[in-house]
């Protein structure tokens, strides 16, 4: 009896270590696993029967995402939700993300159908990409039409040299059975994709007091969907309704006089729609949205290269500097010209890219100089002023609104070249342009050569840059740049400043100043 006790004891004593080791194990490994890390998503009304694409359903996971998406998008108590339907190649998130006033407190799903352009939405954060999804009115499983990989041998797309990107619910009983070169659109890819109905989605996944706004561009679709949210008196969850309709598109049931009727009704019940065109870079209410800027200098439109009363007798000169991408060097080169004794005024001209990039540096920087515009990002040289009116436009935009979210407007833009079409969509947006009159690196007349420049040690490479730039200016004076990104900016910049201020004979002035009467 006791020795069968004895082994009990010892049994129970083993049993123990065991559970404890294994609990212990766990632990462990929990701790040592390599967390899963996705970008945002948003929380969804409905729990674990809620339908959800394929790349998230992972529920540990999820839980994870929801909580993150709720501290991301909560504004006021209100989310701010864009719903892009139509996808595509992500250009409506990348549009939306640099004009649209605000819109980095979006959080965006993008329903997309072509599960090869999914790349496209990888860079964005704050959002969440359904795909491969069709929104339909109904949940189930359709077939969709994409259009074949590029080739040279491709061919046309709808009588275009185009890569058209789209694809479709709906395609003509002539593309569908043409499965070699998939008709005039080139519909070859042809996939089984889930589609989730979109009139159910909206209201399970947003409340009516969230800020939601609605792009619908799906290519035929949209007559089946608007119908039910119309039934459905969903249009209550949306502020703002964005898209296209595809009257020319082919879709079982649907007649002209029909499509037209829906159309009225939505306008009439539902909500007013405005295009978006996110290839062509705009949308409907672009300008009301972005209104002409109100500046204290300059005209805008106005291309400025010298200062106003430079042939006065002490001409005037306003330094500048063209701040590029490289931070590291920027920094350098600021630092060095405010370290300087003269304590000459400078103004800064920044891409909108370097403020979202560095912004608490450029807040920094707005406290001592003046801070103006370059471009939203930079281009290769000559490239920028060669873009359609369109692109130009959403370029400068999105400077606008990158100095904005730091509370800075410059109405001052140093154009990396003037062209007509820049000048116009310049004026457009209140902005004056400047040109400097001289510039190092020169972009013309004298340019810095392996042979005149580039050979030569840093002691004698000083003076060449030091008499390129007094040759640029001449007599008059006026705007001198010096580029950022360029290294002998920083090598030369105390010495330019001593002769600037010591023998150059120039009032040096601030930029203001400088387009001031």
């Amino acid at each position: 009896m006791k020795v069968s006790r004895v082994l009990w004891r010892i049994a129970q004593a083993r049993g123990i270590f065991v559970l404890v080791g294994f609990a212990v194990g766990i632990f462990s490994s929990s701790l040592l696993k390599a967390p899963t890390i996705q970008q945002v998503a948003m929380t969804p009304r409905r729990t674990a029967s809620s339908w959800q694409p394929r790349q998230t359903r992972h529920d540990g996971l999820r839980d994870k995402v929801i909580a993150e998406s709720n501290r991301f998008a909560q504004t006021n108590g209100k989310r701010k939700i864009l719903l892009d339907c139509g996808g595509n190649v992500a250009s409506t998130v990348q549009l939306f993300r640099e004009t649209y006033p605000d819109g980095k407190d979006y959080v965006i799903h993008s329903f997309e159908l072509d599960d090869r352009l999914a790349p496209y939405f990888a860079p964005y954060s704050n959002h969440v990409l359904h795909c491969p999804t069709a929104v339909s009115n109904k949940d189930g499983n359709m077939t969709a039409y994409a259009e074949s990989a590029w080739s040279p041998g491709k061919g046309k797309t709808s009588g275009r040299d185009m890569q058209w990107g789209g694809g479709t619910l709906f395609a003509h009983k002539k593309e569908i059975q043409d499965n070699i070169t998939g008709g005039s659109r080139r519909l070859t890819y042809r996939r089984t994709v889930p589609t989730v109905d979109l009139s159910r989605w909206i209201k399970e996944n947003t409340n009516v007091d969230d800020y939601v706004i609605f792009k619908l561009d799906v290519e035929g679709a949209e007559y089946d969907i608007l119908t039910k949210m119309l039934k459905e008196d969903t249009f209550r969850w949306i502020d703002k309704y964005y898209g296209e309709y595809h009257g020319w598109q082919s879709v079982a049931g649907w007649n002209k006089a029909d499509k037209a009727q829906l159309i009225e009704e939505v306008e009439t019940k539902g909500k007013p729609l405005l295009r978006w065109t996110g290839e062509k870079r705009t949308y409907e209410d672009f300008d009301v949205l972005h209104p002409k800027l109100v500046g204290s200098v300059g005209k805008p439109g106005v291309v400025y290269s010298n200062c106003i009363g430079s042939a006065q007798k002490r001409p005037k000169l306003a330094l500048v500097v063209q701040v590029g991408m490289n931070a590291k060097s920027a920094r350098k080169l600021v630092t060095t010209l405010a370290a300087h004794t003269s304590n000459i005024p400078l103004a800064l001209f920044v891409y909108g890219d370097f403020v979202e990039l560095f912004p608490q540096q450029v807040e920094d920087w707005a406290e001592r100089f003046t801070i103006g515009m370059r471009e939203g990002q930079p281009f290769p040289p000559g490239h920028f002023a060669l873009q359609a009116p369109g692109w130009i436009r959403f370029s400068l935009v999105s400077a606008i609104e990158r100095h904005r979210d730091i509370g800075l407007q410059s109405t001052l833009y140093l154009a990396e070249n003037v062209t007509k079409s820049v000048i116009t969509v310049a004026k457009d947006r209140g902005l004056s342009l400047i040109q400097p009159t001289a510039r190092f690196p020169p972009t013309k007349g004298t340019l810095l050569t392996e042979k005149s420049y580039y050979h030569y040690r840093d002691v004698e490479r000083v003076p060449k840059a030091l008499r390129v730039i007094a040759d640029g200016l001449g007599n008059t004076g006026g705007i001198l740049s010096l580029d950022s990104d360029h290294p002998d900016s920083y090598m030369i910049s105390a010495f330019l400043l001593d002769y600037l201020v010591e023998n150059s004979g120039f009032e040096l002035v601030s930029i203001e100043e400088c387009l001031t009467e």
